[in-house]
């Protein structure tokens, strides 16, 4: 299955794909690490809009034709 990426911040340099081919039923998780980002580097990601907790990466199925954005973490003050 294909799922479209977005990659933004600082991870644009680890990663510069718009799209990845994932086995079925592979997780947000999965996803992420076949973009070759470490997991600690990434703040939020979305599915779909859709805000998908740090707890939750693991058990979050894709699906074909989803839209992921993976963002580096909010820093500043």
């Amino acid at each position: 299955m294909r799922v479209k990426v977005r990659v933004t911040g600082h991870l644009i340099d680890l990663c510069s794909v718009d799209e990845v081919e994932l086995s079925e039923g592979a997780s947000v998780a999965d996803a992420v690490a076949a973009l070759g980002i470490p997991p600690e580097q990434v703040g939020l990601v979305s599915v779909d809009g859709q805000a998908v907790s740090k707890a939750r990466r693991d058990t979050t199925a894709l699906t074909d034709g989803n839209e992921m954005v993976v963002m580096a973490p909010l820093t500043g003050g």
